[in-house]
C-alpha cells in the first residue's frame, strides 16, 4: 500500500531586479500555450539556502548576477481547493551585474523585457501583486506580509 503524500509548501524566491532607469527586468515565459511575465526566480530546492537559490535563479535564467541579496517582503498564495500552496519571498538583488543579461537555459523563458509601472496593466504578471510592485517602483514600502489571491 502506497502512504498518500503529505502536502507541501513551495518556496519560489523572487527577485527584484531594477534597472538603473527605475524598470524591472521580468522573464517572459510561455508555458502551455500562454504567456505571462515573472520576476526573475524559481523553486528553492530542498536544503538550498534561500540566498544561494536567488543567484542560481538570476543565473539560470538571466545570465544576471548580484553583489547581494535584500529581503523585502513574503508573499503567499493558497488554491482555494487546498491544492497548491506557494510562498514567494521577495528579495531586491544588490548591485546587480547586467553586462551578461541574456535568456539563459530555462526551456520556458523565451525572452526578458523591463517594464515600468505603467507597462504593467493588462499583463497575466505573476506572483500577482501588482499593486506592490508598482509601490515598489516608485521608492514606496510595501507590507511585510500577505496573502494574494490565488490566480490559475
Amino acid at each position: 500500500m502506497t502512504k498518500p503524500m503529505a502536502p507541501s509548501v513551495r518556496i519560489r524566491v523572487t527577485i527584484l531586479l531594477t534597472r538603473e532607469d527605475g524598470r524591472l527586468v521580468f522573464v517572459r515565459h510561455l508555458k502551455d500555450g500562454r504567456r505571462s511575465w515573472l520576476l526573475p526566480g524559481g523553486g528553492q530546492h530542498h536544503g538550498e539556502p534561500l540566498e544561494t537559490a536567488a543567484r542560481r535563479e538570476l543565473e539560470e535564467e538571466l545570465r544576471v548576477t548580484a553583489g547581494g541579496f535584500r529581503f523585502l517582503a513574503l508573499r503567499e498564495s493558497i488554491e482555494p481547493d487546498g491544492g497548491r500552496h506557494i510562498q514567494f519571498p521577495l528579495f531586491a538583488a544588490v548591485d546587480p551585474d547586467f553586462s551578461r543579461l541574456a535568456v539563459g537555459d530555462d526551456p520556458r523563458v523565451e525572452g526578458f523585457d523591463c517594464l515600468g509601472p505603467d507597462d504593467l496593466a493588462g499583463r497575466p504578471v505573476f506572483p500577482h501583486f501588482p499593486d506592490d510592485l508598482a509601490r515598489l517602483m516608485r521608492g514606496e514600502p510595501i507590507a511585510p506580509y500577505r496573502t494574494l489571491p490565488w490566480v490559475p
